[in-house]
């Protein structure tokens, strides 16, 4: 048997667990980077706090780490 082929992948080349771990490892930096920038944006609009910044601030980092994670997959994937 040839330990060049696994499972029809190359050794050298990237298996799905990696892939699904360089995502998920840039997305939650991404997502904590777009928190700290979006409460900082609202802070200075002067917008109170409560719930409705909150989910606000929650929406808007989970969506920018999503398309980072897509981004992410294309690139490495």
């Amino acid at each position: 048997m040839n330990n060049a082929n696994m499972n029809g992948l190359d050794a050298g080349s990237l298996g799905m667990g990696s892939l699904s771990m360089t995502s998920i490892v840039v997305s939650t930096i991404a997502y904590f980077v777009a928190a700290y920038f979006i409460k900082r944006h609202l802070v200075e609009m002067g917008i109170p706090k409560g719930t409705t910044r909150g989910m606000v601030i929650f929406i808007g980092a989970a969506a920018v780490s999503y398309g980072v994670a897509w981004v992410v997959g294309l690139v490495v994937g």
